[in-house]
């Protein structure tokens, strides 16, 4: 519901403009940031009533929790906003609007960072105005939605005095809408007829996906999802952590793909848990990871989740946090990040394991040469049916935009697809669907994207801009 942007925005500027000192300031938009984050992100306390959890009785702290946190960002910020500007001039409201998306950026990245459900993200039902995001990304796309959002409560309050600020901003979504036309109108996706991907849903509740009785139907179950390829060299993806340590190098297992992998035609990426000793071969390191397999060889680790999620992989400062994660386990070890892996004979992948994916710009690696396509595994099975794998499939088309690679995405319950350069979504399996898509690769962009050469450049410097401005402007 793009609309809805208008009324929203526009009616916390004109409330923003109403308080006199910053303790009203602070709260109120502190509540704003309650609202928004409590509507958005409640899906999340699902994870922690699966059944068999232990950590049951944190769910009303879990749901209130991380939208308290969240909402810091979203207060601070306005509150500096607030104590810099004259609120209800043209700069004052610039640097509003600047250091609303600041808050955004801010809480995108600090203490690991959270960008979920970036306000940019709504103009996923306007797909001409997301291709902006090609140009700025995410956060410049959060900044100019705050600005549009805004228009008609700072033109509300200014009324004559700020046409011309008005009239530009409308000028600025018609360009953006316009440039978003052209670039889908002239958009032809190209394949590669020679590879195709054989994406698996399998569709497994979570309280079934570690029972020891069900491991073997589970298994059998992606065997059978991933046979028939046909002729074609296929790449066959499993969601995340689809296979259980115990068979990674287990002969069973191994003659088991074997028996329906065939020789130099089909490829197996799977997400799988990892158990390695430390250093001192001493006690077991636990990894996220992705594998390969061919039926023929030992199972290679291709990669491993670097970008762990705190308190459900890991307890941050655990020696002083006598937690364990909600995994369960003594939590997984890091891998080195963001990577191009070449399979030799078939396209080039940077992986990305669950919530990786929601970075913007840390989806490939700025070390190697550019991908063929962006992978990312998930088992979203913990939250149910709810917003979370809706936002979580919306969130990964925009990886596809900002860089103009398309994106693979397997998951366990859903929403599994395959998404163009474009973020076009080409074939999908909906939540709790079970099955498989086959289709041949979609061609990433020959050329890079503006976002994708220069990152947020553009971004930091419109909104460092205004705030400067603002302040400037307030001390004169």
């Amino acid at each position: 519901y793009w609309f809805l942007i208008f009324p929203v925005f526009s009616g916390f500027y004109y409330l923003f403009t109403t308080f006199e000192n910053k303790r009203t300031v602070f709260l109120a938009t502190f509540l704003f940031g309650i609202g928004y984050f409590v509507a958005g992100l409640n899906w999340i306390g699902n994870a922690l009533l699966v059944e068999g959890n232990e950590f049951k009785w944190v769910w009303p702290l879990a749901v209130i929790a991380l939208p308290i946190v969240l909402s810091f960002f979203t207060a601070l910020f306005t509150t500096v906003a607030h104590i810099i500007s004259d609120k209800k001039s043209a700069i004052g409201f610039l640097c509003f609007c600047a250091l609303l998306s600041l808050s955004e950026f801010a809480r995108g990245n600090v203490f690991t960072g959270l960008p979920w459900n970036l306000y940019g993200y709504t103009w996923l039902g306007l797909m001409p105005i997301a291709q902006t995001t090609s140009l700025i990304g995410p956060y410049g796309l959060t900044l100019l939605t705050i600005l549009w959002g805004s228009t008609f409560g700072f033109f509300y309050i200014q009324k004559q005095n700020g046409i011309l600020l008005v009239a530009i901003l409308t000028l600025t979504f018609l360009a953006s809408f316009a440039y978003g036309q052209i670039r889908l109108g002239t958009a032809e996706v190209i394949y590669n007829e020679n590879v195709q991907v054989k994406i698996i849903q399998p569709n497994i509740a979570q309280e079934f996906k570690w029972n020891p009785q069900e491991l073997a139907n589970n298994f059998e179950k992606l065997v059978k999802l991933s046979q028939n390829t046909g002729n074609k060299k296929t790449v066959i993806i499993w969601p995340e952590t689809s296979v259980p340590p115990t068979l990674i190098n287990s002969l069973t297992a191994k003659e088991r793909f074997q028996s329906f992998l065939k020789e130099n035609e089909v490829i197996l990426l799977a997400g799988a848990l990892a158990i390695y000793p430390d250093a001192n071969n001493q006690k077991a390191e636990y990894h996220n990871s992705l594998f390969l397999f061919d039926g023929q060889n030992k199972p290679q680790n291709l990669y491993s989740k670097s970008h762990l999620v705190p308190f459900g992989e890991y307890i941050p400062f655990q020696k002083f946090i006598p937690l364990k994660p909600v995994v369960n386990f003594s939590g997984f070890k890091k891998g080195n990040g963001p990577t191009t892996l070449n399979i030799e004979g078939y396209p080039t992948l940077s992986p990305q394991i669950c919530y990786e994916i929601i970075f913007p710009n840390r989806s490939i690696s700025k070390a190697h040469r550019k991908p063929d396509y962006i992978l990312t595994v998930t088992n979203d099975a913990w939250y149910g049916d709810s917003a979370g794998p809706r936002q979580h499939f919306s969130i990964a088309r925009f990886r596809a935009i900002e860089q103009g690679i398309p994106v693979i995405r397997s998951a366990n319950t859903g929403i599994s697809g395959l998404i163009d350069p474009y973020g076009r979504v080409i074939e999908k399996l909906d939540l709790f669907e079970e099955g498989s898509i086959t289709h041949d690769f979609p061609n990433p962009l020959i050329n890079k994207t503006l976002y994708g050469r220069f990152n947020d450049i553009f971004y930091f410097f419109t909104a460092i801009f205004f705030g400067l401005l603002s302040f400037y402007h307030r001390k004169m």
